[in-house]
């Protein structure tokens, strides 16, 4: 079957060097050592994880309801490698980089029922408690900045689950309730002063809110700076790139922007930053869990 002209350009702005070849630890352990931490770290530690095959939701708990591992480098969703991306920024060693991975996904404990689902309600709140992220869309977008709010109440979460759409393993006394606002950088600010995002910025793809739909957040990446371009570094689950690629901001905003009928909103934006002492104040790094996945096979 013929690509498509869009699938043809995104291959054209790719690029994308040759998949992970093992062995990758000495190679990630490498970076750990010598890339500044935060934001630089995780560019440096996450590239060589381009070429990753795209899985859905592929950590888990390592046993119970989700058994996936709680850490792995084979494989990745949008949310996973971002995850991944910001614990390896923390880190210096990968012992550290599991560690930090459990802190960014879940509020406490590491339980379904405990894990950070829902982007804007849970996932961005608590990583911003946590040290983990530092808002930077107002920074780039200015008084272009949006606000995007989201309401969560008892009754939207029944019409919710009466829809099939529940934050899985999530009992009703927990779900996340109240008025949750994120602020977004606008495609068009974004696209005027690209060089106000740093290399290692998170971004976040945040659409219109629509009371039928459970979360307003779609996608995430890391923002990369390559000879002065802007380069997204995200698992992508587009047909025929089902791994983890580059490609430049302009024509990720494209593609977000018709990837869904709900209007895109933009891009939340965040600064990783040097996170070490929480890192520290977590305790020992703590074995691989038995479920624990390692490197890609070539």
């Amino acid at each position: 079957m013929a690509l498509s002209l869009a699938a043809l350009t995104l291959a054209a702005a790719l690029g994308a060097p040759p998949p992970p070849r093992a062995p990758l630890e000495p190679t990630l352990e490498a970076a750990l050592a010598v890339a500044a931490p935060g934001g630089p770290r995780a560019v440096a530690a996450s590239r060589p994880l381009l070429g990753a095959r795209y899985a859905t939701s592929p950590l888990g708990e390592g046993a119970g309801p989700d058994p996936d591992p709680r850490f792995r480098l084979d494989a990745f969703d949008c949310q996973t490698f971002a995850e991944t991306a910001m614990a390896l920024g923390s880190a210096g060693s990968l012992a550290e980089a599991r560690r930090a991975l459990d802190d960014i996904r879940y509020a406490r404990e590491v339980e379904l029922a405990d894990r950070l689902h829902e982007v804007l309600s849970q996932w961005i709140p608590a990583n911003l408690a946590k040290g983990w992220l530092v808002p930077r869309s107002r920074a780039v977008a200015g008084p272009a900045t949006v606000v995007a709010a989201t309401v969560y109440d008892a009754a939207r979460w029944r019409r919710l689950a009466a829809s099939g759409q529940r934050l899985t393993g999530v009992p009703a006394g927990r779900l996340p309730v109240g008025r949750f606002e994120v602020e977004v950088a606008p495609p068009a600010a974004l696209l005027a002063h690209p060089d106000l995002i740093p290399d290692g910025t998170l971004a976040v793809v945040v659409r219109e809110d629509q009371p039928g739909q459970l979360t307003r957040v779609s996608h995430m990446g890391l923002v990369v700076v390559r000879d002065g371009q802007r380069l997204v570094r995200h698992a992508s689950s587009w047909p025929g790139f089902m791994q983890v690629v580059e490609e430049p901001l302009a024509l990720f905003l494209e593609r977000q922007g018709r990837a869904s009928r709900r209007p895109l909103t933009g891009l939340a934006l965040f600064d990783l930053p040097d996170n070490r002492a929480r890192l520290d104040r977590l305790g020992p790094p703590h074995p691989p869990e038995g479920g624990a996945i390692a490197a890609p096979v070539p």
